[in-house]
């Protein structure tokens, strides 16, 4: 069964109360350590806080609980890019798109990558996945 704690929280970041819901995840962890979702709000939430290295740090306890999760590995390559970690942003973002190749989030920050590591005809090629119809 899910903490209601961690319920109230996924709920405030998702509507965009950031501080609030990260404390109520931050409380939750120390109730239930190995939830991955409560790890990947929490980075969500520390995401728009402007909080990116402890961002980087909850979304990769998440993706230690559950390696599959392709929207981990595509927050984990945007919070990599704000920190000009652009070789591990496009790792992160290619794992995404190995576990679902359809992702255009994945897509969009993998050509945000490359673009900023010079490779502009790939960031393109990129973009372009990003737009296709699925």
């Amino acid at each position: 069964m899910v903490n209601p704690l961690i319920l109230r929280g996924v709920t405030l970041v998702t509507n965009g109360s950031y501080q609030e819901g990260f404390s109520l995840l931050d409380q939750a962890i120390h109730l239930q350590p190995n939830h991955s979702d409560t790890w990947y709000y929490r980075g969500d939430a520390l995401a728009n806080l402007d909080r990116h290295s402890e961002a980087l740090e909850s979304f990769d306890q998440s993706i230690a609980i559950e390696p599959n999760n392709a929207d981990a590995w595509v927050f984990r390559g945007v919070v990599l890019i704000h920190l000009e970690r652009y070789s591990e942003a496009l790792e992160s973002c290619d794992r995404a798109i190995s576990l679902q190749a359809t992702n255009r989030e994945a897509w969009t920050f993998r050509g945000a990558a490359l673009q900023r590591l010079g490779q502009y005809k790939k960031a393109y090629a990129s973009y372009q996945k990003a737009t296709q119809e699925k």
